[in-house]
């Protein structure tokens, strides 16, 4: 955690009214956006998470939830106006710190886009926004959000494909590594039926439960997923009998 603070970006928010003008800046140390295709136009932001004081905290709720505008800069990332769109969901909480008379505020803020991206929701969407490009974790999520029936093996092979194909971009981001992966639930089915007929990827001939063997902290990337440190299959994969 030495000089943890130096990875850390900034929020910047401006509230102009009749009368007054409001300018806050909060630490940032998540981030997770798409850079607009005009020079003009506001960016994406897919991900927020930022701390401060109670009414810094709850000036910056407000804004989300009135779709306001932001400005974030940090370590790679030149300053970039960037907005969450409608129907953000977002999460408060408290971090209490030793010999600080207040505790601070934590504030996460994520996208429609990017809720819809966890396990099991909108399997009809075609675009997965997630937060670290491993193979494996990108593998495990998206076989996760759409049901997919694949072994952890084949987490190279998909990543090939993905890269072949151009159904990845990287985002920009700010203390991750984000990624969208662009595709459908049958379009996956597709590629992995062509390839198990081709025999690029193939089911093992030992019969038993699926395992992922996950690295440290990886299902601590993925919001609401609590994990003791066991392997675990993803929702949707083969169970048993091949």
């Amino acid at each position: 955690m030495q000089n943890a603070h130096e990875r850390f970006g900034i929020l910047e928010f401006t509230r102009r009214m009749k009368d007054t003008t409001t300018h806050l800046r909060l630490r940032l140390d998540r981030f997770v956006g798409e850079i607009p295709e005009s020079k003009e136009g506001a960016g994406s932001a897919h991900l927020l998470s930022v701390v401060g004081g109670d009414a810094e905290v709850a000036a910056v709720w407000a804004a989300i939830v009135e779709g306001g505008y932001f400005t974030v800069e940090g370590p790679g990332l030149k300053p970039l106006t960037v907005s969450l769109g409608e129907e953000a969901q977002c999460f408060r909480g408290t971090i209490v710190i030793p010999g600080r008379s207040r505790p601070l505020r934590h504030l996460v803020a994520i996208s429609a886009e990017m809720a819809k991206s966890r396990p099991g929701a909108d399997r009809e969407g075609r675009r997965t926004i997630l937060c670290d490009g491993d193979p494996r974790f990108v593998f495990y999520r998206v076989a996760q959000r759409y049901g997919l029936p694949v072994l952890p093996a084949w987490a190279e092979w998909f990543r090939d494909e993905l890269e072949r194909r151009k159904a990845i971009q990287r985002l920009v981001g700010i203390g991750c590594d984000p990624l969208v992966v662009r595709g459908s639930k049958k379009g996956f089915l597709h590629w992995i039926g062509k390839a198990l007929k081709r025999r690029v990827i193939r089911f093992p001939l030992d019969r038993g439960p699926i395992q992922w063997q996950l690295p440290p902290g990886f299902l601590e990337r993925i919001p609401g997923f609590e994990h003791d440190g066991v392997s675990a299959p993803p929702a949707g994969a083969p169970q048993g009998d091949k």
